[in-house]
């Protein structure tokens, strides 16, 4: 419990925190709307990419942050540079970004599940292969050598299904559900 109340209080001096909604905020200080996207993308405001370093940013809160808080995004801004238009515009870009990315996240974990299948089917037809062979035939050395490449390389596959399902897949299914966070939290234009 302490140890839980220290790490909110630590937290809150970096994102401020309200006690009674059990809420973070980020904060993001703007001087103009166009700050939030990425320069080199010619799209309609509505379809641009947010600024990568952004967008890092956001992720890298909704880790620090813990998961049964909810977060609120807080772009502030000058009065002077409201335009209701682009408010809503940048909202919509906002929503539309994490979409995409979860897209593009969902889209790497079904590749990754599809090369889990079949380097688990190569890894078996080779260790099977290679385990029966030498009790079939008399092995020369050329065919000695084919045997154990098939050792090796089914040996090899297996690992490479163990990274994709246990390391890349759990740091994939994390940053989805990072990026399902941050898509679901409140995101609040405030103008001083």
């Amino acid at each position: 419990m302490l140890k839980r109340k220290a790490k909110r209080m630590h937290l809150g001096t970096i994102y401020p925190y309200d006690e009674e909604k059990d809420t973070y905020y980020i904060e993001l200080s703007l001087e103009a709307y166009d700050e939030l996207f990425n320069g080199w993308d010619a799209s309609p405001l509505k379809r641009r990419d947010l600024e990568p370093e952004l967008l890092a940013y956001l992720e890298e809160a909704c880790y620090d942050i813990p998961s049964r808080s909810t977060i609120e995004i807080h772009c502030m801004m000058d009065k002077e540079n409201k335009n209701q238009q682009k408010e809503s515009k940048s909202l919509d870009s906002f929503r539309h970004n994490f979409l995409m990315t979860e897209h593009f996240i969902r889209k790497e974990i079904n590749q990754n599940v599809r090369k889990i299948a079949i380097y688990l089917l190569l890894s078996a037809f080779f260790l099977t292969f290679a385990y029966l062979t030498p009790r079939i035939h008399d092995l020369d050395i050329l065919f000695s050598i084919l045997v154990e490449g098939l050792f090796i390389g089914g040996w090899v596959m297996l690992w490479e299904v163990f990274t994709l399902f246990f390391f890349d897949g759990y740091e994939l299914r994390q940053r989805r559900r990072r990026v399902i966070r941050l898509k679901n939290s409140t995101i609040k234009f405030i103008y001083k």
